[in-house]
């Protein structure tokens, strides 16, 4: 895989990031009274972080179910 990385603003790409590593890292939420509702700036300077995506321009799917070492390109 290849592609390339960008900062995101905030806004809705931000927050669709956030919801996302959220799910991926629930125990993160600990780190946050649970009357306080979560939101991108509170998490960034919490953490003192910023978000960024990764744009993939180039994706290999691989599977040595199918042979070993199968790879096919997958159209982006």
């Amino acid at each position: 895989m290849s592609g390339r990385i960008r900062q995101v603003a905030v806004g809705t790409g931000s927050a669709t990031a956030l919801a996302a590593y959220l799910r991926k890292f629930p125990f993160t939420r600990e780190f946050f009274s649970p009357e306080m509702p979560l939101n991108v700036e509170d998490f960034k300077q919490r953490f003192n972080v910023r978000m960024y995506a990764f744009i993939p321009a180039l994706v290999y799917y691989l599977d040595n179910r199918i042979r070993f070492g199968f790879r096919e390109k997958v159209d982006m």
